[in-house]
């Protein structure tokens, strides 16, 4: 009699264990689907390019490859940037600049001179910016692109209250678009490091400076999503500003790789600057050239509009 029910409960824990296993991957994979439907929201970045065609340098620049070399990257990435182009530098480089715009990106104009506002009264700002305007309008109408953008050169946007007023009122009276940022970072200066080592660089060098470079940007941007914080209590869809530079056209894969390693989805500048902080007023009057959160967290309130 004791081994009959000794048998039997060795069945039971026998079939229990099998229910116990076969239930196991069931629930593993209801709870991975709950995981998944939890995800974390992803970051998003808009990608921009200052100084089209190609940033004028001390050194001689090969205007055709790095369009090239930015255009197949961002090809490869799927990724859309708008770019602001100097009028003063197009010269015989309307093919390049159609080139972006048969990519599906989009192009918006710096001044013509590419002078800095600090330096101008309003009135000399503004023919400049009409301009620049000017220079590419043809092409724009050409290509059916309807929406108008600009940049301020340096991120300046006026040092006194009257020049600021009177150049933004300009720009929202003919339904241009301003383009924001809200990562700078100094890729000037390493790109003038690239052009220090010459046209074959050592390798080690080289590698050097292309993970310093990244490490910068990422630092960057990590930097100004703790401003949002800081200001907004939330992330915000970030603006990222690069010139169409060697440095960038040879690092731009590498870059685009770690951006979306970091967590971040591209998007458009229009869809960044849907974001409520672009509307947000600001007084900001510094000399420095910031982005706009920095504009923001530097603004005067006793010239801010009363909430």
């Amino acid at each position: 009699m004791k081994k009959r029910i000794s048998t039997n409960l060795v069945a039971r824990a026998i079939v229990m264990a099998i229910v116990l296993m076969l239930a196991g991957p069931a629930n593993s994979a209801e709870k991975s689907a709950d995981q998944s439907s939890k995800k974390k929201p992803v970051n998003k970045i808009a990608i921009t390019f200052d100084e089209l065609p190609a940033s004028r340098s001390f050194g001689e620049v090969d205007r055709q490859a790095v369009n090239y070399l930015l255009l197949e990257t961002l090809k490869r990435h799927d990724v859309k940037v708008t770019g602001f182009v100097v009028g003063e530098y197009i010269e015989d480089s309307f093919d390049l600049l159609g080139q972006w715009l048969n990519n599906g990106h989009r192009l918006g104009n710096l001044t013509y001179s590419y002078q800095d506002f600090n330096e101008l009264d309003p009135e000399n700002f503004i023919a400049d910016i009409i301009a620049g305007s000017e220079a590419l309008e043809t092409m724009l109408q050409g290509f059916g692109q309807k929406k108008r953008y600009f940049r301020y050169p340096y991120l300046h946007y006026g040092s006194t209250v009257e020049g600021k007023r009177a150049v933004r009122e300009y720009l929202e009276a003919h339904e241009v678009i301003v383009g924001h940022a809200t990562v700078v970072v100094d890729d000037f200066l390493y790109n003038l490091s690239l052009e220090k080592m010459g046209k074959v660089p050592d390798s080690a060098d080289y590698e050097a400076l292309m993970n310093d470079y990244i490490g910068h940007v990422l630092e960057s941007i990590e930097r100004s999503e703790g401003m949002a914080r800081q200001i907004l209590k939330r992330s915000c869809r970030q603006i990222l500003q690069l010139r169409a530079n060697r440095l960038n056209a040879v690092f731009l894969d590498q870059l685009l790789t770690a951006i979306k390693g970091s967590g971040y989805q591209f998007i458009s500048l229009d869809e960044a600057l849907k974001d409520k902080l672009y509307s947000a007023p600001e007084a900001y009057y510094g000399l420095r050239g910031v982005g706009y959160l920095e504009m923001l967290q530097l603004s005067d309130p006793d010239l801010l509009p009363a909430e």
